[in-house]
């Protein structure tokens, strides 16, 4: 049985400190035309029978929202208890006080909007536990519902030097039990993905925009001379202009050199230096020594890459990636990659292929083009 609406209060946890982020208060950041703390209300309000924010000050932002302003009951910043606290603070004092508080954090502007609704309907069956929210991304100890009768409890522990909320519940003897949501909750994606680094809000700003969070990543897979480059090259063009954005990653023999003898970057590098970063108006490029250390990984070098639809990687034809295998009769000889490799998902070739996998003419670009599209989509808050 699920717990009535005005039987629940609600508490938006923005407490913390926005370190990442030089210090700017996170629930001040803009994700769109709305603040953090916006998006998080705006999920939230519609669930419970009353909501409040604990915050250390009350700036415009919060301003703006009229809801109540709760501040740490217990000083120094001790984390996110002290905001569960003041919450069940406020909400005993409410007339007549709920059952429930619902906790959320101001970096999750995706919670679901069924969250009260999925997690009481365990609170209803255990009165005395709190229910937290659990997805593919592991379990999110301070989204949940807890007992306001926690809250004498709680208080002691905080004063007592705890902090960690397991360590809280273990200590007491007191149950968590995780209510897990699905990745297709919220369009296909984690409802409870959080802004913790400037790369989260700009991935969070992609998945506003309905674009992926991350890139999809397709290798250009094919033995020397198949036309791997020409197809990477005529695929770009395509994709740019269909508008999307693409960047590409291509492995090149040991000695490769994108540098020039006897240029400002090639003297500073020959002197010694590890890194040299060349920056223009126009572009930039930074140069890494290895200096002996092994080759990086594909996963390595995609996470330096910014924000993109489509990563295309030529050349590394035996990662764990999505792979166009490409066939030339006129190449060098070699071992077809399909059927042996499951990562291969279609064919370009200049000749007839039989395969389980959609196979395409070489230069058909635009047709491959519509493959490479409907995997993006894919992607989208994956």
């Amino acid at each position: 049985m699920a717990v009535d609406t005005s039987d629940c209060a609600g508490v938006i946890l923005a407490g913390g400190r926005g370190s990442r982020f030089g210090g700017v208060d996170k629930a001040s950041l803009r994700l769109g035309p709305h603040s953090l703390l916006q998006h998080v209300r705006e999920r939230i309000a519609p669930q419970v029978g009353a909501l409040a924010i604990n915050h250390a000050g009350s700036d415009a932002v919060l301003a703006e929202t009229g809801l109540p302003v709760l501040a740490d009951p217990i000083a120094g910043q001790p984390g996110p208890l002290a905001g569960i606290l003041a919450g069940l603070r406020w909400a005993e004092a409410l007339q007549p006080p709920p059952r429930w508080l619902l906790t959320a954090p101001t970096d999750t502007p995706f919670l679901p909007f069924d969250l009260v609704e999925r997690l009481s309907a365990v609170a209803g069956q255990l009165p005395d536990t709190a229910i937290i929210a659990a997805s593919d991304s592991g379990v999110h100890h301070v989204t949940g519902l807890w007992p306001l009768v926690w809250a004498d409890a709680l208080a002691t522990w905080l004063q007592s030097g705890g902090r960690k909320v397991t360590s809280f519940a273990q200590s007491n003897g007191r149950q968590m039990v995780a209510v897990p949501f699905e990745s297709a909750v919220n369009g296909g994606g984690d409802p409870f993905f959080n802004i913790n680094t400037p790369a989260d809000l700009t991935a969070a700003e992609r998945i506003l925009a309905g674009k992926p969070s991350q890139p999809f990543v397709l290798g250009i897979a094919g033995w020397k001379n198949s036309g791997k480059t020409t197809l990477t090259e005529r695929l770009v063009c395509e994709l740019r202009q269909r508008g999307y954005s693409v960047a590409t990653i291509k492995h090149a023999h040991h000695g490769f050199d994108v540098d020039q003898p006897g240029t400002d970057s090639f003297r500073h590098r020959a002197a010694g230096a590890m890194e040299v970063a060349l920056i223009s108006e126009r572009r930039w490029a930074l140069l890494h020594e290895l200096d002996g250390a092994p080759e990086p990984l594909l996963e390595t070098m995609l996470a330096k890459l910014a924000p993109c639809d489509l990563v295309l990687v030529e050349g590394f034809k035996r990662a764990a990636i999505a792979k166009l295998e490409v066939r030339r009769a006129a190449s060098a000889p070699g071992e077809a990659l399909h059927p042996g490799d499951p990562n291969v998902i279609a064919i370009a070739a200049d000749g007839p292929v039989t395969a389980s996998v959609p196979v395409f003419r070489l230069d058909a670009v635009a047709g491959i083009a519509d493959l490479i599209v409907s995997l993006i989509g894919t992607a989208i808050l994956r």
